[in-house]
């Protein structure tokens, strides 16, 4: 069995998230920290999928 744990993980802990190109998503984005509490993942997601969901029913 291959050791994957280095692939997938990135290569810093401030490791800059993708970049889109429509703002909303972007913000949603780099909004969404998951080393918090498990509590506030949700929420931060749930934002997350609203921006998406914003931007692929009026794209630029």
């Amino acid at each position: 069995m291959a050791d994957v744990s280095d692939e997938t993980e990135p290569t810093s802990p401030t490791a800059e998230p993708p970049v889109t190109g429509v703002p909303g998503i972007d913000a949603a984005l780099a909004a969404v920290s998951l080393d918090g509490p498990v509590g506030e993942h949700h929420q931060q997601l749930s934002t997350a999928v609203e921006a998406l969901q914003q931007a692929l029913r009026a794209p630029l």
